[in-house]
C-alpha cells in the first residue's frame, strides 16, 4: 500500500458497515411498537384544554395505557402467586434464612448521624 503524502488529495473514509439509523425513540420505557389508528371518545372540555396546552393526545394515551397495563400485570401476578408468597414467608419464619447466624441485627453497622 502506498503511503499518503501531504500533497495527495483527501479521500473519504469508508465504513465497513452502514451506519446505524436512529429509531426515533428517546427516553425511558420500552421501544415503541408499530402504531395502529383507533377511535376514542373524549370529554369535549378536557380535549379543548389539552389542545390549548399542546398535549400530544396519542402520546398521553399511550403513556397512561402503559402505566395501567403494568399496574394490572403486577396486580395479577401477585394474586396468582399469593399462595407461593405466603408459603415462602412461612418457610422463612420457621427456618430462617441462609447465613442468618452471621447477621447482627441488633447492632446496626451505620449508627445514626
Amino acid at each position: 500500500m502506498k503511503r499518503k503524502a501531504l500533497s495527495d488529495p483527501p479521500r473519504g473514509f469508508k465504513l465497513a458497515e452502514p451506519p446505524l439509523k436512529h429509531s426515533g425513540h428517546i427516553g425511558p420505557g420500552p421501544k415503541p411498537g408499530p402504531k395502529r389508528a383507533v377511535n376514542v371518545s373524549v370529554d369535549a372540555a378536557i380535549l379543548k384544554v389539552a389542545k390549548e396546552m399542546d398535549i400530544n393526545l396519542s402520546q398521553a394515551l399511550e403513556d397512561q395505557l402503559r402505566k395501567m397495563t403494568e399496574a394490572e400485570r403486577i396486580k395479577r401476578f401477585r394474586r396468582e402467586n399469593k399462595v407461593f408468597f405466603e408459603s415462602y414467608n412461612a418457610y422463612i419464619e420457621r427456618n430462617g434464612v441462609f447465613g442468618e447466624e452471621f447477621l447482627d441485627l441488633e447492632e446496626p453497622d451505620d449508627p445514626a448521624v
